[in-house]
């Protein structure tokens, strides 16, 4: 560890017999970091030299490992070696290019494809299936009907390359009991009208000889990629009808998805438990439901995952969203946290007074930490909650100032009314809620609540002073950092780029919480100046920090 840390202060020449030794080490990370040292720092004509290297694996590999960390600046000597006539070499490149993923790399590797050695072709069969570009496929195809190994390399290349042209080729494959399955894979990859077509006669043919599970799982997957929902499948319906209740739980997810992508079916309500009961998450709508805005007020009317997919599916499609049934799930119970974004993405496309009155209800219901992520969302049927608010009775003196302030109401009536709260907690529940409001808090007498109660209101003071640039909050600050560090303080003065607080800092490096010691750097970072550069420095040789902090502290002050 001494010497990765000294890598960057060494010599050249001492540098690379360090980087030699250190990849050496059995420590993943050791080894990681002095192959992205070397990677950036060996010559062209060392690092061929170690490629070459017969008697040492450890340093031939660690070769081809610096040449993909390169990046772009891999291709040049990569495609040199292309040419080389030790195969071995040879195939290190072609590693290399595959790794790297450069298009200047595609012409280089098609005449990689006529190598005369079988593992050079089929690496550069798969590193130009990694590149995408469809030009290639007429070079892979003769390869379909080679050496087994090469054509495993080219199907899967195809599938890489997901391009329709491929479709044809790879369909006559399907019915190969070696390569068939690999086959169906990259068609499913491919994806398409045509890719699906070919995947369901496949399956339709030869079911009762096929894994149900993978044939049905890559129809699911195809179909729920289409843009549009395939005609006359009545068939495939069947087959996936009668798996539901006859088969693992793997395969039934599988046609359950199958049914619901292929559009409304008497099999909806049991393909959904299904579905509510695998591993999709509640706030992702799964792939199968994207086009079923049809199904929207039955996922609304259930509760946990289904309920937020219905949310995703209004928010898609709002115009097909039923407000009655909108409204009712909203107010039917306390969603789950993961569902106020859900909501949210609803009610932002959808403007109904209906629904404001919903949402100013599961405002009221909700505990504090909700009420902070459905803030936001109140302004998007301001008008509404307006009139609503005025009308009710029924809303506390603190939801009714935070809901003014979201709503966009006068900001010198809502100051008032915070400044003239009793006692400071009530005060201080409110401004937490309140505290995004910029027109609001530039307005709010910070400094002498600051004065006042530090221990209530220092932190979120020094929130809002990084958050809006409130510059004649920063020697209030800096006083309290002297008194009381934490980390907002910390982090704030920092971001205010404070000089005077430098001193404050520095103390707080050797004297303060050690657990503070890398936000304390940070913050120097930020401020930079001789004094912030030296300390940080000091941290880093006397072991206050990891080096890879001070560093980042470092770089900071140069930024």
């Amino acid at each position: 560890m001494e010497l990765l840390d000294q890598l960057p202060a060494l010599p050249t020449e001492e540098r690379i017999s360090a980087i030699e030794r250190l990849i050496r080490n059995s420590s993943p990370v050791i080894r990681e970091r002095a192959l992205r040292t070397g990677a950036a720092v060996v010559t062209d004509e060392r690092l061929e030299s170690y490629l070459r290297e017969e008697a040492d694996d450890v340093l031939r590999n660690a070769g081809l490992e610096m040449l993909k960390m390169r990046g772009a600046r891999a291709i040049t000597l990569a495609v040199r070696l292309l040419r080389d006539k030790d195969p071995d070499i040879v195939l290190q490149a072609v590693l290399a290019l595959g790794h790297v993923r450069d298009l200047r790399s595609l012409e280089p590797l098609r005449a990689a494809l006529n190598h005369e050695e079988p593992n050079v072709v089929g690496a550069a069969i798969e590193a130009v299936g990694l590149l995408g570009d469809a030009r290639a496929i007429p070079d892979l195809l003769p390869f379909l009907d080679g050496d087994p190994w090469l054509q495993l390399a080219t199907i899967q290349a195809l599938g890489d390359l997901r391009s329709p042209a491929a479709v044809t080729p790879l369909t006559k494959l399907l019915t190969d009991l070696m390569v068939g399955p690999l086959a169906a894979e990259s068609l499913a990859r491919i994806g398409g009208n045509k890719a699906f077509s070919a995947l369901c006669k496949h399956w339709l043919r030869f079911r009762d000889e096929l894994d149900p599970e993978t044939m049905v799982g890559l129809l699911a997957h195809v179909l729920e990629g289409l843009p549009t929902t395939p005609r006359n499948q009545e068939e495939l319906r069947g087959s996936c009808a009668a798996i539901l209740e006859q088969s693992e739980d793997g395969t039934r997810l599988a046609a359950a998805r199958c049914l619901l992508a292929l559009g409304p079916g008497p099999q909806d309500t049991r393909a959904l438990e299904l579905v509510c009961e695998g591993p999709a998450d509640a706030s992702v709508l799964p792939a199968c439901l994207a086009k079923r805005k049809d199904l929207i007020t039955e996922l609304l009317a259930q509760p946990g995952k289904a309920r937020s997919w219905g949310f995703l599916l209004a928010s898609r499609f709002p115009r097909a969203a039923p407000v009655p049934a909108l409204a009712a799930a909203t107010r039917d119970e306390l969603p789950p946290a993961e569902l106020i974004s859900s909501i949210g993405k609803a009610f932002r496309k959808i403007r109904d007074r209906r629904l404001a009155e919903a949402l100013l209800d599961l405002y009221l219901d909700s505990p504090a930490d909700y009420r902070s992520a459905l803030g936001p969302l109140m302004a998007t049927h301001r008008n509404e909650l307006r009139e609503e608010l005025a009308a009710r009775r029924d809303v506390d003196d603190e939801a009714r100032l935070i809901l003014a302030a979201h709503l966009g109401l006068s900001a010198r009536d809502v100051v008032g009314q915070i400044v003239a709260m009793e006692p400071h907690d009530a005060r201080l529940r409110v401004l937490n809620q309140v505290a995004t409001q910029e027109e609001l808090v530039r307005q709010l007498p910070w400094e002498g609540w600051l004065s006042e109660r530090p221990d209530l209101y220092a932190a979120l003071v020094a929130r809002v002073a990084a958050e809006f640039s409130l510059r004649e909050l920063v020697p209030p600050l800096r006083s309290q950092l002297a008194q009381r560090p934490n980390p907002d303080l910390i982090r704030a003065v920092g971001e205010l780029g404070d000089r005077e607080s430098v001193p404050v800092l520095l103390s707080l490096v050797d004297g303060g919480p050690k657990n503070l010691v890398p936000l304390i750097l940070e913050s120097l970072g930020r401020v930079g100046g001789p004094e912030a550069r030296q300390a940080i420095r000091r941290a880093i040789l006397e072991g206050r920090c990891e080096p890879r902090i001070g560093y980042r502290a470092l770089s900071l002050c140069a930024i």
